[in-house]
This record gives C-alpha cells, sequence and structure tokens, in this order.
C-alpha cells in the first residue's frame, strides 16, 4: 500500500478529525497566552511576630518602645509588589481621593515601611512618612512599572494580622493590587534556563493532550462513552490539553514574583 492511500485510510478515520480539532484548540488558548497584555498589579507576603503573638500582647512586665511609644507586640511584613501583566502602568493614574496604601488591621499602628529592594531607581518608589506617626495605613507613590517592575518593602507593625491589605484605586484598575497569598522562602535548586521554560510551557498542553487521547483510545471508558467514541476521544483529549494548562498556570506562574526582586530578606 502507497503512502498516499495510507494517508487517506487515516483521513477517513473519525478520531483524527477530533484530533485536529482539539489541536487547533490548544493552539488557539497558547497563542492568545502568548500574546495577550493584560494590566495587573500583584503582590505576595511573609510576615512573623518578632515579639509578642497573635492571640497575647507582650506581657505588663515587659516594656518595649519603638521611637519612645510603647507597643504592644512588633510584627514584621514583607511585601513583594509588582507589575504583574503586560501593560505600563502610570503612577499619574493613581485616584488622589483614594491613594494606594498599605493597610493593618484591628487597632493595629504601622510602625515603619521600608523598601529593601526596586528593580529600577527610574521607577521612583516611594513611601511618604505621614504627619502623624500613629497610623494604621500608610500611603505609596511611583512614577510608573512596566511589566515586572517592582519593589520589596518591610512594614513594621503592632497588628496581630501578619499579612498587611494594599488599598486604593488605579485608574483602569478597578481591582487593584491581586493578593496572591503567602510565598515560601525559596530552597536551594538547580536553576532553569528561560528557554527551557518556555519549551516546558508551550510543549506540556499538547503532551498532556496527545496522552488523554492515548489513554482514551488505549484505556478504559465510561459506559456512556461506549455509544459514541468520538466523544470519549474529544473529552479525554481536552481533559489532557486543559489539565497541562492549569499546571503551567499553577507550578511557572501563580506566586512568582521576578527574580529581579529577590533579596537576600526573602531566604
Amino acid at each position: 500500500m502507497s503512502w498516499i492511500d495510507y494517508a487517506q485510510g487515516l483521513l477517513e478515520k473519525s478520531w483524527l478529525g477530533t484530533l485536529l480539532g482539539i489541536t487547533g484548540i490548544v493552539i488557539a488558548v497558547l497563542t492568545y497566552l502568548w500574546t495577550r497584555r493584560r494590566t495587573s498589579l500583584a503582590y505576595v507576603y511573609l510576615g512573623e511576630h518578632l515579639l509578642g503573638s497573635a492571640s497575647d500582647a507582650l506581657p505588663p512586665e515587659i516594656v518595649v518602645q519603638y521611637n519612645g511609644i510603647s507597643i504592644p507586640r512588633l510584627t514584621k511584613s514583607i511585601l513583594i509588589l509588582w507589575n504583574s501583566g503586560e501593560n505600563t502602568i502610570n503612577g499619574e493614574d493613581i485616584v488622589a481621593k483614594d491613594p494606594l496604601r498599605f493597610h493593618v488591621r484591628g487597632d493595629g499602628r504601622i510602625l515603619s515601611a521600608v523598601i529593601l529592594k526596586s528593580t529600577r531607581a527610574v521607577n521612583d518608589f516611594s513611601i511618604p512618612k505621614p504627619p502623624d506617626g500613629d497610623v494604621s495605613e500608610m500611603e505609596f507613590t511611583f512614577n510608573f512599572l512596566d511589566k515586572n517592575d517592582g519593589v520589596v518593602v518591610e512594614v513594621l507593625h503592632t497588628s496581630t494580622d501578619r499579612k498587611p491589605s494594599i488599598k486604593g484605586t488605579l485608574k483602569g484598575l478597578p481591582q487593584g493590587f491581586r493578593n496572591l497569598g503567602q510565598f515560601t522562602r525559596p530552597k536551594p535548586q538547580k536553576k532553569t534556563s528561560g528557554k527551557l521554560r518556555s519549551i516546558i510551557w508551550i510543549l506540556s498542553p499538547p503532551v498532556m493532550a496527545a496522552g488523554g487521547f492515548l489513554a482514551a483510545v488505549y484505556g478504559p471508558r465510561p459506559a456512556f462513552f461506549l455509544t459514541n467514541p468520538d466523544s470519549g476521544l474529544f473529552f479525554y483529549s481536552f481533559l489532557g490539553a486543559f489539565v497541562g494548562m492549569w499546571l503551567n498556570n499553577r507550578f511557572w506562574t501563580r506566586r512568582k514574583y521576578p527574580k529581579s526582586l529577590h533579596t537576600e530578606a526573602l531566604e
């Protein structure tokens, strides 16, 4: 049998059209993810109680002062905030009536907020000191933030909550900063090159889709797929592609702050 007859035989198989359809969907989704341009700000945090605890203040026999002010406890929170989208965010878009600010909950007070590291000095990220030292919120400003531009900020405060929030409004970004949760201290590991990460990011969805396709062809299938085999091929292939994209998002993007913001304070 010639290769032309073989190719025609393949084209006559119903599952081939299903597989090509799945491949087209995966390529379309990956193209969208690769070329999309988002406006997004995100932050992660790490907090610990240096003195006192979340439930109890310091014993009355122990008096701790900060700049002459007695404090019930001392909490340190480190926040990493950055432009997690592709579009540039301008500081002039900060709404004057609702400025960007760090906020601690309850009866906590912010004692200080300092910048440990910034991606670029030209971003002009600053934290003006408030006229009143006894505050639960502290404003911050910046000139602009390109993709992956950001800062690492250390906030000392007296709140029982170890995670300050970020409040404020930016034009075109009504949701404000996205809280991606607490990050874990990085463990020593082998560095993965950018090219290798890109290859894994591109190939994992189609590889998982192919795995789902093979599972549908050679593996057991539920009874409701037996009447229409094509539906089983489509379901398993699409499920594999979805799992591949979810793994990409889970392990390669979520809670991953830019490497340029890594500092010894995070280890």
